[in-house]
């Protein structure tokens, strides 16, 4: 248990003795001692280490750190009666230890905080539109000078974020039109319209549910890993390296992975589209009694091929989306590793959110269009 007491000399003059051990074990009661320390103003402090056992690491950072906070309070701090191995370890921490600086919390909720988040938010607007517009610049050059075009870098990337992804996709696809089925035919029996369970789920699975499953999981999958890639290689100083010897990072990092995703949408929601038939087929098959021959025979009839080819037509967009913010978030890293992980949680959440927003939008149009 470590001990600290602050004597008085006179008015101007004080002793604070250092007894015991100060080791990490014994600091428990610090947030006492900084009390009693807050009454000390305007004197000249002597810190006494004639009862002093033992000190580490721990103990001596607190130490320097309670000189600090009273040097800062405009007292005077010196050091009296302390052994020679303690006075090195108090050297040494004295001349190395940094405290970090309190973070000050941003204030949204007053006029300063307003204007903070207005000028935040229109500093990540041109940061962004800074970063769409070095990506179409490296578009344009590489349209220029196909033969710059990295694809195997493209091969790689259609692999990892499509081709890998195909399963989880269509099991959960398959899973939700079995679901949107199954809890159709609940509805729909009772009115007598067992039938048209081919219809709506299969409408709702085309044009909606299939491309808004694959695009969450892609963002899941791949969002959060071009983020991860990026920012790790802007740590470890890869990006600079690149930037040196003269090659362009968007050409290597940003393109591929952004063509991989616009060119492999379509055939994943593709393969969405038929794994939720399948699962409504299922329901088809035991609820209603439905023959495969049957089941088709009335999606023919009943629902036109352009509800399959509104899914196909956003999924290149949604691809973009994807890439695009998962690579954005990826050159925002900095600092350290803990960035890596908050950008990351970011990019995920982005992603999802924008292509929610996108799918909004388009459903608005197309519902104008009568499409």
């Amino acid at each position: 248990m470590l001990r600290f007491k602050i004597e008085p000399l006179n008015t101007l003059n004080a002793k604070l003795f250092i007894a015991n051990n100060w080791t990490k074990e014994s600091l428990e009661n610090t947030n006492t001692i900084e009390k009693d320390i807050v009454k000390v103003f305007d004197k000249n402090i002597v810190f006494d280490f004639s009862d002093c056992l033992d000190i580490d690491s721990a103990g001596a950072v607190e130490i320097i750190r309670l000189k600090n906070k009273l040097i800062n309070d405009r007292c005077t701090v010196s050091f009296s009666n302390v052994k020679e191995g303690h006075a090195k370890l108090l050297a040494f921490y004295e001349k190395n230890f940094n405290e970090k600086p309190q973070i000050k919390r941003k204030k949204y909720f007053t006029i300063e905080g307003v204007g903070i988040w207005v000028i935040d938010t229109l500093k990540g607007i041109g940061d962004f539109l800074s970063f769409v517009g070095e990506m179409f610049f490296a578009i344009l050059k590489i349209i220029i000078s196909p033969w710059n075009f990295r694809f195997t870098a493209l091969i790689k990337h259609i692999d990892t974020s499509a081709i890998k992804a195909i399963p989880i996709i269509m099991m959960l696809s398959f899973l939700i039109g079995l679901v949107i089925a199954y809890q159709a035919a609940g509805y729909l029996t009772k009115i007598g319209g067992d039938i048209f369970i081919v219809d709506l789920s299969v409408m709702s699975v085309f044009r909606e549910l299939s491309p808004m499953i694959t695009a969450i999981l892609i963002a899941a999958r791949s969002a959060s890993s071009f983020t991860a890639e990026i920012g790790t290689m802007k740590i470890t100083e890869e990006i600079d390296a690149m930037r040196t010897m003269g090659l362009d990072p968007f050409a290597f990092l940003v393109i591929p992975r952004v063509f991989a995703l616009i060119i492999t949408m379509p055939f994943l929601i593709f393969a969405a589209d038929m794994a939720g038939m399948l699962g409504a087929f299922v329901v088809s098959y035991f609820h209603l009694g439905l023959s495969l021959y049957e089941f088709i025979d009335r999606m023919y009839l009943e629902i036109s091929v352009n509800e399959l080819y509104v899914g196909l037509a956003k999924s290149p967009i949604y691809g973009a989306i994807i890439a695009i913010v998962g690579c954005y978030r990826g050159f925002q890293v900095s600092g350290s590793t803990d960035s890596i992980g908050r950008l990351t949680t970011k990019s995920v959440v982005s992603a999802i959110f924008w292509v929610i927003i996108c799918d909004a939008c388009i459903a608005v149009a197309l519902t104008k269009l009568g499409i």
